[in-house]
Order: structure tokens, then C-alpha cells, then sequence
């Protein structure tokens, strides 16, 4: 029996931003980074230190080192748990590869996920279910009162 199959949807919207904006958007992605890079590195350790995956959905969101960091709550609450979320989505990934290499289907050894480099952005993500999602007023992007000032 076959599970069926999900699919999802991305909806791309481009915005003529304000510098404001922008700098507010570059600051949330910057964060998203961070945070990202955080939750590699506490499920690269506790890989290597006890050989165990961090593969559930919110092991990371509820993990206080991580998620009750100054970066994490630098963001707010729902794009923060979906950068966690990302982390958990390439362990997963990572799992799902390892257990082919070890059954022999697999031709190279897969490395556990890395760490972000380059621009050091990362997507920032609301899903529809937030309640935190921006929204687009009189053709300006409207955030959270997390954002007002």
C-alpha cells in the first residue's frame, strides 16, 4: 500500500519595496539565517554525540536552546517555528538517504545538512494557517504589529 502522495503550493508575490521594507524584510531573512544555522548546529551535535536524528516535526521548535534563543525570538512566532521546521525537513532528508546507503542503494555516503553560506539569507515563511502572515495595504506590505512602530 502506497501513501498518497501531498502536494504543496508556493505562491510568489513581488512587491516594489520601500527601504524600510526592505530593511525589515533583509533583517527577517538575516534572523532566518541565524536561526537556521542554530538548529543545524544543535542537530549536527546531538547526531554526533548520541546518534540519534531529530526527525519529529517540533523537536527543535520545543527545544529551549533553540527556540528560546535571542535569535529565535527575534522572529516572530510562525515564520520562526517554519525556519525550525526547514532544519527538520533536511534531517528527514538526510535519514531517508542514510538508510539507503546502508541497505546497499545508495552509490556515496550522505553527509548530515550544513550550515547556510554565501548571502546568508534565508526564506521567511507564513503559511496560510498564521495569523502573523503580512499583508499587502494600499500596495505597501503591512506586517504583525510585532513591526509597528
Amino acid at each position: 500500500m502506497t501513501k498518497p502522495n501531498k502536494s504543496m503550493g508556493v505562491q510568489q508575490c513581488l512587491i516594489d519595496a520601500d527601504k524600510e521594507t526592505l530593511f525589515i524584510l533583509e533583517y527577517l531573512c538575516e534572523q532566518s539565517s541565524k536561526l537556521y544555522n542554530s538548529g543545524v548546529y544543535f542537530a549536527r551535535q546531538t547526531l554526533f554525540k548520541t546518534n540519534k536524528l531529530l526527525t519529529g516535526k517540533f523537536d527543535l521548535a520545543f527545544e529551549p536552546s533553540v527556540a528560546k534563543s535571542m535569535v529565535a525570538q527575534s522572529l516572530p512566532s510562525t515564520p520562526m517555528q517554519q525556519t525550525l521546521m526547514s532544519v527538520t525537513e533536511a534531517f528527514k532528508s538526510f535519514k531517508e538517504l542514510r538508510d539507503l546507503y546502508i541497505k546497499g542503494q545508495l552509490h556515496f555516503k550522505p553527509k548530515a545538512p550544513g550550515y547556510l553560506k554565501g548571502s546568508k539569507l534565508f526564506k521567511v515563511a507564513y503559511p496560510n494557517s498564521g495569523g502573523q502572515k503580512p499583508v499587502i495595504v494600499n500596495g505597501q506590505l503591512r506586517f504583525s504589529r510585532l513591526f509597528d512602530g
